[in-house]
């Protein structure tokens, strides 16, 4: 069993330990599961409490009634199991209460795996994405590749894409070692699967401990906001990445084909079913009101992020006409 530990600035520590049948090795807790977690699973977890998954989720209200269940419950240790919408807004609620004295999570998608929660909390409110934020670290991330392999093995390959991002982000060796395996079209073992969410996820740890962010992450959030939360993190996320890099590779700052190779790779295997147009027109709204936007670069630049200025952002997208991953 592989481990990773996570230190933070307050020299708070969380263990990251990786393996197989990781839901029956939880400690004793008041568990909080997404329900359709539950329902693919066929599971029923001792002292579980069930929530919803996706963005409208991560609400106030959800936290108060997150509050109301730590009230009654007499244990302070609390877990959260499932995607990050699930585990951003048990962290928020765990990490705002002080009877909690411990906060244990599993991650069960692919993007909360590969980009665990290392820097906080953080909830929506009015539609605006992540607008309420509170400081906080698990004690333990549990990462089950298990739980995610399912979808790789079936026909939604395009899973391997958000490690892919991660490798883009922060670790160049392991974007080639991905990207060379995507283009030789070979099947991901389950071993394989493991190796990679492993790497990406020790990347992306190490990464978090310098508070970079990965490309995409920063675009897709306004994303979110611009379609009020309609629009799930996971496809957001590849459209923000693929409107960064866009920008990016406007103002001269890309060096190398990594970028060109994961927008091939994006239209490879991008499911068509998740595909949809940005509103840029609402997009370029909230940028301008927040005065611009910082834009995360790849591994290989120079520079670690970039500031666009609203003025130079509104006028990239009126001379470059993106349309999203709609147009792949």
């Amino acid at each position: 069993m592989r481990r990773v530990t996570f230190t933070s600035a307050s020299a708070e520590k969380c263990q990251l330990i990786y393996g197989e049948g990781l839901l029956d090795k939880l400690p004793e807790s008041l568990k909080i599961l997404d329900s359709g977690l539950r329902k693919a699973l066929g599971i029923k977890l001792k002292d579980e409490y069930l929530l919803p998954g996706g963005e409208h989720v991560k609400a106030i209200d959800r936290v108060f009634e997150i509050y109301q269940l730590i009230r009654t419950s007499p244990s302070k240790r609390l877990a959260a199991i499932g995607g990050g919408s699930i585990i951003d807004v048990v962290g928020f609620a765990a990490s705002t209460h002080s009877y909690i004295s411990e906060l244990v999570v599993l991650p069960s998608t692919t993007v909360s795996q590969v980009m665990p929660a290392l820097n906080g909390f953080s909830i929506n409110f009015e539609f605006v994405k992540d607008l309420l934020h509170s400081e906080g670290l698990p004690s333990k991330v549990f990462v089950d590749s298990g739980l995610t392999y399912g979808s790789v093995a079936g026909s939604s390959m395009s899973e391997i894409l958000f490690p892919l991002l991660v490798a883009l982000s922060f670790d160049s060796r392991l974007f080639r070692y991905i990207h060379n395996h995507i283009s030789s079209g070979s099947t991901v073992s389950e071993e394989l699967w493991a190796d990679i969410v492993y790497s990406a996820s020790a990347a992306y740890t190490k990464a978090a401990g310098e508070r970079k962010a990965a490309v995409g992450s920063e675009m897709a959030k306004a994303i979110q906001t611009a379609s009020r939360l309609r629009t799930d993190y996971s496809t957001a996320l590849i459209h923000g990445a693929i409107s960064e890099l866009s920008l990016a590779r406007s103002y001269g700052l890309l060096t190398g084909s990594q970028e060109s190779d994961f927008v091939s790779a994006v239209g490879m295997l991008w499911r068509k079913e998740r595909s949809l147009r940005i509103d840029f027109s609402s997009l370029v709204d909230i940028v301008n009101n927040r005065g611009g936007i910082r834009i995360n670069l790849p591994e290989t630049s120079r520079d670690t992020s970039c500031l666009v200025m609203a003025g130079d952002f509104e006028k990239t997208v009126r001379e470059r006409p993106w349309m999203g991953l709609g147009g792949l």
